[in-house]
């Protein structure tokens, strides 16, 4: 954007925001994610105030701090006056928001009237109409809006489809879910189940495997980082969880860890305390981190922005929802939802609970519109906590639902075996020796391979409990 002048008021108007935007970031790193998600450094007219802007954005994508010292180590001392200008001139950060969209305002009035200005010198209807399609294009909110008509999307199928290349989809460890979930750059995967049934012991277990070739980030709401890692350590070593919640670990037990600590540490996964994080907080920490897929547990949980917290759940579920999905599709983030399924209903005759449907996800329909994939996670008897696991694919664009792949959980493992469809359910010993040599990584944990013959059990074979 050129340096042009433009009348007082809008001037005056640019001048302020630019400096309460960048005013809020230098006194309060917690304002830095969300402004670097709507901010851009085209926003920022005078060049002092953009180079200040670009230097913030690199010490956030670089995972450092941001204040007035490292902004000025890293830009030049001879930024340091206007820096303390900067944090002397804004009262307060609590008006970030306020801030960020003066700016955006502003800027947009200030392009459009440059574009103006050019378009009464244009000496061609071509040349005018190219400047009007830039006054229309700063109408869209996401910049640089991917498109392409028939005839190039033609040319283009036969260079994506060559049969060289194969396309990369998240792998489940699991035959029979390898090959009929598609799950790509953007899309968005809901987990959903009922309280105690599994949902993040399965979900740290796709993730062990996902991380082996992906960056993960795993954002909860509900267990701290450490109580999550000893989970995945539970699960890849099959190390008795209420051993290792009382910190009675035997001597054979930290042998065997030592040995395995390249298959404990190997997945890239992040594991973050997120309670009180919204969305935009998860956008901008996945940015700095540069996750390929992140997995949200759970997403009733997500924190509202201010504006929201006082609005009806449904409401501030949908709009979680819908901003999750959207910020999976602009940065080709795979989304995992963890998500609660309502209470089931007995039948009356039975007395049994019936087996959940897509409708039970809680809180808002809007999820079911915004998933790519659904899976349900059951218990196939319900009054029996110890029953087998049902995993339901109740939703899937990209290709064949199922109705029932079943699991054994062994919750004192936290780990989730497949029951093949006519064979004996897995025993797991207790006390398997040597544990080191009999631990694989096959079970949920193995990369996407050729798929096995693998068919779910049938309706009348399996039935409903």
């Amino acid at each position: 954007m050129s340096e042009v002048q433009t009348n007082a008021m809008l001037s005056q108007t640019m001048l302020d925001a630019q400096q309460g935007v960048l005013g809020s970031m230098l006194i309060d790193p917690d304002t830095v994610g969300p402004v670097l998600s709507k901010v851009q450094a085209s926003d920022f007219t005078i060049k002092q105030y953009r180079t200040i802007f670009q230097t913030i954005q690199a010490l956030f994508r670089a995972g450092k701090p941001v204040d007035g010292i490292t902004v000025s180590e890293n830009a030049g001392s001879q930024f340091r006056d206007i820096l303390v200008q900067l944090i002397n001139c804004t009262p307060t950060a609590a008006n970030v928001d306020e801030y960020v969209a003066l700016l955006k305002r502003s800027s947009t009035l200030y392009y459009l009237q440059e574009l103006g200005t050019q378009l009464s010198t244009a000496d061609t209807l071509d040349d005018a109409q190219v400047l009007l399609d830039k006054a229309m294009q700063t109408q869209v909110s996401k910049p640089g809006v991917q498109s392409m008509t028939f005839a190039e999307g033609y040319e283009q199928f036969f260079d994506r489809h060559d049969g060289e290349k194969k396309p990369v989809y998240l792998s489940w460890g699991v035959p029979v879910l390898d090959e009929r979930v598609f799950a790509e750059p953007g899309d968005m995967v809901i987990i959903a189940g009922r309280t105690s049934d599994g949902k993040t012991a399965l979900a740290l277990q796709f993730v062990a495997g996902i991380g082996l070739k992906h960056r993960v980030g795993y954002f909860s709401y509900e267990s701290t980082k450490d109580k999550l890692f000893d989970r995945h350590v539970s699960n890849a070593a099959m190390l008795s969880y209420t051993t290792i919640k009382r910190n009675n670990l035997s001597e054979a037990d930290y042998n065997d860890l030592l040995e395995l600590k390249d298959k404990l540490t190997a997945p890239q996964v992040r594991l973050i305390d997120a309670a009180g994080m919204t969305v935009l907080d998860i956008q901008a920490y996945s940015q700095a981190h540069h996750f390929d897929v992140i997995v949200v547990d759970y997403l009733q949980k997500v924190a509202s922005p201010s504006w929201m917290r006082r609005e009806k759940e449904y409401d501030r579920v949908t709009d979680i929802s819908s901003s999750l999905q959207q910020f999976g599709r602009v940065s080709d983030t795979t989304i995992i939802a963890l998500s609660q399924l309502s209470r089931g209903e007995r039948d009356k005759k039975t007395g049994k609970v019936r087996d959940p449907v897509i409708s039970d996800l809680r809180s808002s329909g809007q999820i079911e519109q915004d998933a790519d994939v659904i899976m349900l996670l059951y218990r196939e008897d319900y009054d029996d906590k110890q029953s087998n696991r049902i995993l339901q694919l109740a939703k899937n664009k990209e290709g064949e639902i199922l109705d029932k792949v079943r699991f054994k959980f062994d919750g004192d493992r936290q780990t989730f075996s497949r029951i093949a469809p006519g064979a004996d359910e897995p025993v797991h010993k207790v006390t398997p020796a040597p544990r080191s040599a009999q631990i694989r990584m096959d079970e949920i944990t193995s990369p996407r391979t050729t798929a096995e013959i693998d068919e779910v059990f049938p309706p009348d074979k399996e039935g409903s409990k």
